[in-house]
């Protein structure tokens, strides 16, 4: 079995974990507090989600090696632990490739979803 020890992080009240349109070098998973995922809507800041403690933020990055595809921002204290693409990659080993095809595809898919729903926020 694997064992990978997670580094933490803390960040304070509006500060941000990270913003749109980034390269995604890490995830988190957030042990405390909440966070506020958005996007810029032409200079109008639009709520996508709230998440909270035991939930991962920032893995589609990760995963497909996109760019970030929307902004986070603690909102109160926040503290995560921090999954790198080397800690990934190595819970990824003990994957069948069939399972990270299928989760690839679905990660696009997700993608073209969130871009949909952007779209329809400009209208």
């Amino acid at each position: 079995m694997l064992k990978i020890i997670l580094l933490k992080k803390r960040f304070a009240n509006g500060q941000p974990l990270f913003q749109e349109r980034e390269p995604g070098h890490e995830a988190y998973l957030i042990r405390s507090g909440y966070v506020s995922i958005w996007k810029d809507d032409g200079g109008r800041r639009v709520e996508l989600a709230t998440r909270g403690p035991g939930e991962i933020i920032g893995e589609m990055a990760l995963i497909d090696n996109s760019p970030r595809s929307a902004s986070v921002t603690a909102k109160g204290d926040v503290e995560v632990e921090i999954i790198t693409q080397k800690d990934l990659a190595g819970m990824m080993e003990q994957v069948p490739e069939p399972v990270t095809r299928i989760l690839q595809q679905l990660l696009k898919r997700l993608r073209d979803t969130n871009e949909l729903a952007a779209m329809n926020l400009d209208r």
